[in-house]
């Protein structure tokens, strides 16, 4: 549900750049905040020169009369890396087909709560999760439940998409383990409203120092991290799993969160 607004110096850019600029956004949005297709709402301004300021140099760029305002208005819960992979992304993807340098990408994210958003006819469509609505903003008929699902898929305002590398380093050898992972698991399941993300991660990682499925752990750790789980709350988890599952598989899982924090 991003809305974005472009601002940019009049007479720099035209028509056929101006259409790649926002199609680049769009893009990288999908990729990185998994933004439905159909999701697509943008403004481009152009200024003049007189009020469309800058500093060329400060935090060491070389701005130019190029310079692209990006603000991005969407709902709160993407990670710090999600951001920045998002930044990066959309600078090569500008550079790559517009030909816009990275010091005159300038981005800006504005996170803000599902209820003050109204996408017509009144309604606070994100605050019921708009599973009455299909992609294209027709109504959909209260039966058709699996239509439902796909939609609540893309525009559920339960939590946010959960990163996971399993694309990396499955991708190549099994790209329907990578599917499932991605759509299922971490799609669906974790997305489930009954339980937060952070509960979800402490119910998997006592789940793994239990089965001593340690290998799994520095993945999930780092996605503890994410949801707001502390180094000492994971100390703390592990010391009483001691208890229930065994002082070696404990001791384990210790020297697994010893080796990230070292890192």
């Amino acid at each position: 549900m991003p809305f974005v607004e472009i601002g940019y110096r009049s007479g720099v850019y035209e028509t056929e750049q101006l259409s790649r600029i926002s199609r680049s956004v769009q893009e990288s949005l999908q990729q990185h905040f998994h933004v439905p297709e159909q999701d697509y709402f943008q403004l481009l301004h152009h200024y003049e020169s007189e009020q469309f300021i800058y500093d060329p140099h400060y935090l060491n760029m070389q701005r130019s009369p190029q310079l692209l305002y990006i603000r991005i208005t969407l709902g709160a819960g993407r990670s710090k890396e999600q951001k920045q992979r998002l930044y990066q992304d959309t600078a090569e993807r500008l550079e790559q087909q517009v030909g816009v340098r990275g010091d005159d990408v300038f981005i800006i994210l504005i996170e803000t709560e599902l209820d003050n958003w109204s996408f017509g006819k009144g309604e606070a469509q994100m605050l019921h999760g708009a599973n009455h609505i299909t992609s294209q903003g027709e109504a959909l008929p209260p039966s058709d439940q699996a239509q439902r699902d796909t939609i609540e898929h893309h525009h559920r305002p339960w939590h946010p998409p959960v990163e996971t590398s399993v694309r990396d380093i499955y991708g190549q050898i099994a790209p329907q383990f990578v599917r499932y992972s991605e759509e299922v698991l971490f799609g669906h399941m974790w997305r489930q409203p009954e339980l937060g993300l952070r509960e979800r991660s402490l119910i998997t990682i006592a789940a793994l120092i239990t089965a001593g499925h340690t290998a799994q752990l520095p993945y999930h750790f780092k996605l503890a991290d994410q949801h707001g789980i502390s180094h000492e709350e994971l100390v703390a988890v592990i010391t009483q799993l001691a208890f229930y599952s065994g002082w070696p598989a404990a001791a384990a899982a210790l020297q697994v969160l010893n080796e990230i924090s070292m890192k």
